[in-house]
């Protein structure tokens, strides 16, 4: 550092008018420690015990040696570590304010050679901030009256995920919280040296007990003893810290919300294009294209041509489990009815509203095959079904035969949904298992699977505004509510469903104007964003995985069906709500992203066929790194699809930091509605201004496009040029509604 100040005095820095760190010297740790405090009118209170280090651990207990004012918002930090008198490293750091948001981000970079050894001892290094003694009576009031909120999510109260590197802790004594947030994406150490992540760490709080009174920290916490070989040179530690102070307790659910909504100031503003990368519109097609291969996607049981679920039949994952059960499974000759009732929906809509021959012949076939089998999901003959899978899979089956005004097929569905769903759900109390049996509808074995809840009121809502029955808005009400008072840690399983419960508390508020609902829609998509990966990978050059979202809690890796189910599913619902920027820039993410699920866009080694435009099931992370494991998925091809009607089917961009999205993808319509406007969000994303062009892939002939600007939304009606195309200048960080109207 140039022109250090050679008095030890104190260092404050504060953000936001409730977080403030203040640095004091110590001799007995040779640095400076921070406190956290809090500030009461012209005074700060402290809240934590003096001098903590700024990463913690025998071997990285990070106290600055030296600290330099850069600016009001910033201070810079040098320091050293020490093992038995010889030097193990030095480092550099920064701290710095957003005010704004009332964050403090801290950098942190070793210097040196070599490695640092871990192996014995408390387990190190950690992030966390000591919150001083546990309190009095701390396993009776403490527990009761604290706010704490734990990730990565995690299943069945056991096993975690690897999704959001937050945690909360209220103190209700002190009155005074502390949230923290983890840089994933900047800390490959954990990659270099072999340490699986979240299988050793958790985000969240830990008591510590001895002969004293004991303590409570809160942070990146070691869960589970290892040993590495930590290399100095490249290891950096990144995280943001803010505090609030609060008069009255927060509930677990209002803790979910506002921890996610400040931690989406995180998501990253830039993205890489993937190699290869062409449009979704493109993509869609070629996905179709490949769908149609007879010997790599189909089988015939002597009377109908069937999907199956994976790409020639391969699946090692699944091949494995069945073989560790002394099971076989022969997916080559598996019926995949599943993969047609999952793409039938958005493959329907495509194929009748941008007409081509790879869309229509698929439909046909897939429709062929559905006719044929889909008798079983209707029957009372004795069966285990997976409840997500049923209810999802009616649920999905029901909208395309609606869209295409089958009346015969969705009376069949209503009536099974009628005699199986509606008496499944009540008798569970909508508390929905894992499996369960029919005919009993009784949970079949272990687990549970609460999120269902959401499927569910977002499948009554609908059958309410098709059938106007008030019965299925009575039970959609009903679902919703149950799911909204569980405990916080018990709504994640399969990720899309949480999104299928943010459109119903969307469409419910709609329908009855009760404005609690709205309440349960930030709530809901706070939980549905904790399964959302707010980094990318560092153990994995060859891909990004941010805006992408856990498949399953605890599954350790994003599936590209969840990915775009999530994402398509939350863009529906604001129509008329405004996005945060931050989830501006997580949707970006996804769009960009989710191109690395196909062959096509990645290295050859993980190719397993020659169809480029099926994408992989999963992509491997720190935690479980075996790429393409559960194989390339056909039943989740579809969403290929619906990734096309989302970002760029009907309206487009050039401009890569113009972000577009269609916000009608979940209407509820039918084949024979005159689709007379169509709404999208053009938002640039950018530090400067754009100019671009918005090409239209409706028909432009007589097409107004009317834009809606700032919060008085004020109208500006433009007609396309001969190309379809609508000049459009926005300012950094503007977005806009678009209508697009169809005339004659």
């Amino acid at each position: 550092m140039n022109d250090i100040q050679t008095v030890r005095q104190d260092y404050e820095l504060a953000s936001g008018g409730q977080t403030k760190l203040i640095w004091q010297y110590d001799e007995a740790v040779g640095g400076y420690g921070y406190t956290l405090a809090s500030q009461e009118g012209e005074q700060a209170r402290a809240m934590t015990p003096a001098l903590q280090p700024l990463v913690r651990g025998a071997r990285f207990n990070l106290f600055p040696a030296r600290i330099e004012r850069r600016s009001p918002h910033a201070l810079a930090f040098e320091g050293a570590v020490f093992e038995d008198g010889r030097p193990l490293y030095e480092w550099t750091g920064t701290a710095e304010t957003d005010p704004a948001t009332g964050w403090v981000r801290i950098e942190i970079a070793l210097q040196g050679e070599g490695k640092v050894a871990i192996g014995s001892g408390p387990l190190e290094p950690e992030i966390a901030v000591n919150l001083g003694e546990l309190p009095p009576y701390e396993r009776g009031d403490h527990v009761w009256f604290k706010t704490n909120i734990d990730n990565p999510t995690k299943w069945n109260d056991e096993a975690r995920g690897n999704d959001f590197p937050a945690c909360y802790y209220y103190d209700s004594y002190k009155k005074f919280g502390v949230m923290l947030f983890f840089d994933m994406s900047a800390m490959g150490w954990m990659a270099e040296a072999g340490i699986e992540r979240f299988l050793h760490y958790r985000c969240g709080l830990r008591r510590t007990y001895g002969y004293g009174p004991g303590e409570l920290a809160v942070g990146l916490i070691g869960d589970r003893a290892f040993s590495a070989d930590i290399p100095v040179a490249g290891t950096r530690f990144s995280y943001g810290i803010r505090c609030f102070s609060l008069d009255a307790p927060p509930t677990e659910q209002s803790a979910v919300v506002d921890l996610v909504e400040a931690c989406l100031h995180f998501v990253p503003k830039s993205t890489a294009s993937p190699p290869n990368r062409a449009s979704w519109r493109e993509f869609g097609l070629k996905c179709a294209a490949d769908l149609l291969d007879t010997n790599a996607c189909w089988s015939n049981d002597g009377s109908c041509d069937m999907l199956i679920p994976y790409v020639n039949g391969v699946s090692p994952a699944w091949e494995e489990s069945f073989k560790a059960k002394g099971l076989t499974i022969d997916f080559r000759n598996q019926p995949g009815l599943d993969a047609a009732l999952m793409m039938i929906h958005p493959l329907t809509e495509l194929a009748e509203t941008a007409p081509a021959s790879e869309y229509t012949l698929l439909r046909d076939k897939v429709w062929q095959y559905i006719n044929h089998a889909g008798g079983e999901f209707l029957g009372e003959q004795p069966r285990i079904w997976g409840t997500w899978q049923y209810v999802y899979l009616l649920h999905e089956w029901w909208r395309a035969a609606w869209f295409r005004e089958d009346e015969a097929a969705c009376a069949r569905i209503e009536e099974a949904v009628n005699r199986i769903v509606i008496p499944l759900a009540r008798k569970t109390g909508y508390l929905f298992p894992l499996s369960f049996r029919v005919p009993e509808l009784r949970k079949h074995g272990n687990g549970d699977n609460y999120p269902v809840a959401g499927a569910y009121a977002y499948f009554m809502l609908l059958l309410y505004k098709a059938r106007k029955d008030a019965e299925y808005l009575a039970e959609a009400e009903r679902s919703l509510q149950v799911l909204l008072q569980l405990p916080v840690n018990s709504l994640h399983q399969e990720s899309f469903l949480l999104s299928m419960a943010v459109q119903a508390a969307d469409g419910l508020e709609r329908e009855t104007g009760d404005a609690s609902y709205g309440e349960a829609y930030r709530y809901l998509l706070a939980q549905n964003l904790r399964m959302m990966y707010w980094y990318d990978d560092p153990s994995f050059a060859d891909y990004r995985i941010c805006g992408m979202f856990q498949a399953c809690t605890p599954m350790l890796y994003p599936a590209f069906f969840e990915n775009i189910e999530c994402s398509a599913r939350i863009a529906s619902t604001l129509k008329d709500r405004d996005a945060s920027h931050g989830l501006l820039l997580a949707f970006n993410q996804a769009r960009t992203n989710n191109y690395y699920c196909f062959p096509r866009c990645l290295p050859d080694k993980f190719r397993l066929s020659e169809l480029e435009y099926i994408p992989l099931e999963n992509l491997g992370t720190l935690e479980d790194d075996k790429t393409g494991y559960a194989g390339q998925e056909i039943y989740g091809a579809g969403q290929t699809f619906r990734a096309a009607m989302l970002w760029d089917q009907w309206l487009s961009c050039s401009e890569p930091d113009i972000y577009v999205m269609n916000l009608d993808g979940y209407e509820l319509t039918r084949r024979s509605d005159v689709r007379e406007v169509r709404t999208f969000l053009v938002a640039n994303l950018g530090e400067t201004e754009k100019s671009c062009a918005l090409e239209t892939g409706l028909p432009s002939a007589g097409a107004v496009f009317e834009m809606l600007r700032g919060a008085a939304a004020a109208e500006e009606r433009v007609l396309p040029d001969a190309a379809g195309r609508v000049a459009v200048r926005l300012a950094p960080n503007e977005r806009v509604k678009v209508r697009v109207k169809v005339v004659g």
